[in-house]
């Protein structure tokens, strides 16, 4: 047989590699229990109460409310697929390749992820229904600074706290002009250093998963840098493409987002995971119905698949985006 029993070619996705899905979805789930909403809690301010004092001087007494508080709300997403019963024994007697239920599982499992990956990235409107993606949580402005302001969508702001009101819940954001050392990448070196704060009192914080870092980037940017890193390693060899694949920047890899392509400004992501994730509700993963009969179809059987779920994020001032615009 020429075919391997149960092996299909897969040809349903448009795009080569589903990124956000699999950076967040794979590796960065987080069970919130607590039910909906989900908070979080950030200090914005000391209380400046510390001062300089003479002998006998009168105690200052003033109260100051340094404390304010993130709720994100939970997203449900529903998947499914149908099958006849007669269809498992269109094969019987024969010689089976593929079974077709289980094709029709696989459908319903890359619509999830068809759906999710361009979420993931987007700015959704304010619907109260699609979760929130990155450029929910990591807005771009053209000024160089903490400038990530409140998503065009949401006038109360990520999580619902105003970046208006609290200047200090903002990521770091810049524009470019060019794919050079003098331009772009001056500025995420600049991002990198500006968005590495370290507490001078150690304490508990919400950090939601691993340290590593990740920068993201469309192919129009990182086929340049590539060249950029090509002409500063003379001894290439006979390999024309020798730093496909192989750009890095401060020893994290620049992951290509084939998603972002559409993107017209380019946008460059400095994510740090410790502080991103995707919250899912416990129980609420993969949530599977067994098969159910289809109203008025006797013969016919729906598998639903429910997940509720949304993107958090505890520190935006980790976060960092360069666009040219």
């Amino acid at each position: 047989m020429l075919i391997k029993r149960g092996s299909f070619v897969d040809l349903q996705v448009d795009i080569q590699d589903h990124v956000a899905v699999r950076q967040l979805w794979g590796k960065k789930k987080t069970k919130f229990a607590g039910g909906d909403p989900w908070e979080f809690d950030l200090q914005t301010d000391h209380n400046h109460s510390t001062r300089a004092v003479g002998l006998y001087e009168t105690d200052g007494s003033s109260f100051t409310d340094t404390m304010i508080k993130g709720t994100i709300n939970q997203r449900h997403i529903n998947s499914s697929y149908i099958y006849d019963l007669r269809e498992k024994d269109f094969q019987r007697g024969g010689t089976e390749i593929v079974n077709l239920i289980k094709t029709k599982y696989v459908a319903m499992m890359v619509s999830f992820f068809e759906y999710l990956e361009p979420v993931l990235w987007e700015q959704p409107s304010d619907d109260n229904k699609t979760p929130f993606g990155i450029a929910y949580w990591v807005t771009r402005n053209a000024s160089e600074g903490f400038n990530g302001g409140n998503p065009s969508n949401f006038s109360a702001g990520k999580a619902g706290i105003s970046q208006g009101t609290q200047a200090r819940w903002a990521n770091w954001t810049a524009r470019y002009v060019s794919v050079s050392k003098e331009d772009l990448v001056r500025k995420m070196r600049q991002a990198s250093v500006k968005t590495k704060f370290r507490s001078p009192v150690s304490h508990s914080q919400p950090t939601l998963g691993s340290g590593d870092n990740g920068v993201y980037m469309n192919y129009a940017t990182l086929g340049l840098i590539e060249e950029i890193l090509e002409d500063q390693n003379m001894n290439l060899g006979n390999d024309i493409a020798s730093k496909d694949g192989r750009s890095m920047f401060k020893g994290t890899p620049l992951t290509y987002v084939p998603f972002l392509d559409n993107d017209a400004q380019n946008p460059i992501y400095l994510l740090d995971w410790r502080w991103l994730a995707i919250g899912v509700m416990p129980g609420w993963v993969d949530n599977f119905t067994k098969p159910y009969m289809v109203p008025n179809k006797h013969n016919v059987r729906r598998v639903d698949r429910d997940v509720s779920l949304n993107t958090v994020c505890t520190n935006l001032r980790r976060q960092a985006v360069i666009s040219t615009a």
